[in-house]
């Protein structure tokens, strides 16, 4: 961990009235693997933070900017804005920008906040509410099995974004094509993957699971990434073809055994119709 990066942060913090607190997450407060391309994830709470949204130069603080980017994540009802920043040390901080109220909730246990389970750690505290957060146990981003309706929800997603895929296939455009079978589909086909290999070590809490796919070569067989790397191809329409119909095959048998340990009955007419309307947009 970069001290010198971190107590400027706290300085930030310390000097300016309207930060009221300054939490570290992430990977350098969790058992995860740190290497020097491990980001500082930073929440800042503030009932005033919008100052920071407006202009930039409280970076300048921190370090000497490279480059940051503007987005946000979503909680709950509530969207945090945030400032990825790179520095021209080649250190990375993600900034969010909390309502102190938010805190409130979490600490009261109105609302969850999952990565807080798996660690934090304080930095700045001026109304000692942060202390009052629960210790970490390591059960955040808990990947629990699934209700009937989402298990289900999720494979007619899967074949209708396989149904989008052909369809621009089918026409030679193959950008959207491309763009769909390299985000939507597989997000659902990741989803299965996930419920599949939870399936098969009865649902245990593994810090290594990730919702968007970090750490997946830590955990994944060797048999699923083998059949993942047949699920991504060049930018030619033989080749993204094949990688649909290799996602399709793997989709296929990860949803049939996780539907048999979840003791949901399979939409087999589904998917066969299904099967045979994307060999016909293949071969029209």
């Amino acid at each position: 961990m970069n001290t010198t990066l971190i107590k400027r942060i706290v300085a930030l913090g310390e000097e300016d009235e309207d930060i009221r607190a300054i939490i570290l997450e992430g990977s350098f407060t969790a058992d995860f693997q740190v290497d020097e391309l491990s980001d500082y994830d930073i929440n800042i709470f503030s009932s005033n933070y919008e100052k920071y949204l407006i202009q930039d130069g409280w970076m300048a603080r921190i370090g000497e900017v490279l480059l940051y980017q503007k987005e946000h994540l979503e909680f709950y009802d509530t969207f945090i804005p945030t400032r990825l920043v790179l520095l021209r040390d080649r250190e990375r901080v993600d900034f969010s920008f909390w309502k102190p109220e938010l805190l409130d909730d979490i600490i009261r246990g109105e609302k969850v906040y999952a990565s807080y389970k798996n660690g934090y750690q304080i930095l700045v505290d001026k109304d000692q509410l942060a202390c009052q957060l629960k210790p970490p146990d390591g059960s955040g981003f808990v990947i629990t099995f699934p209700s009937c309706t989402e298990f289900l929800q999720t494979i007619y997603d899967f074949w209708f974004e396989a149904y989008c895929v052909a369809r621009y296939l089918s026409r030679k455009d193959l950008w959207f094509a491309k763009r769909i079978e390299n985000s939507y589909i597989k997000d659902h086909l990741y989803q299965m993957a996930l419920w599949h290999h939870q399936a098969n070590n009865d649902w245990r809490a593994d810090p290594l699971l990730h919702i968007e796919g970090k750490r997946f070569e830590r955990w994944a067989s060797a048999e699923l990434i083998e059949s993942i790397s047949k699920c991504f191809s060049m930018y030619e329409i033989d080749g993204t073809w094949k990688s649909l119909f290799a996602m399709l095959d793997l989709f296929q048998g990860l949803a049939h055994q996780t539907a048999l340990e979840l003791q949901i009955e399979y939409p087999e007419q589904v998917e066969r119709d299904m099967l045979s309307y994307l060999e016909y947009l293949k071969n029209r």
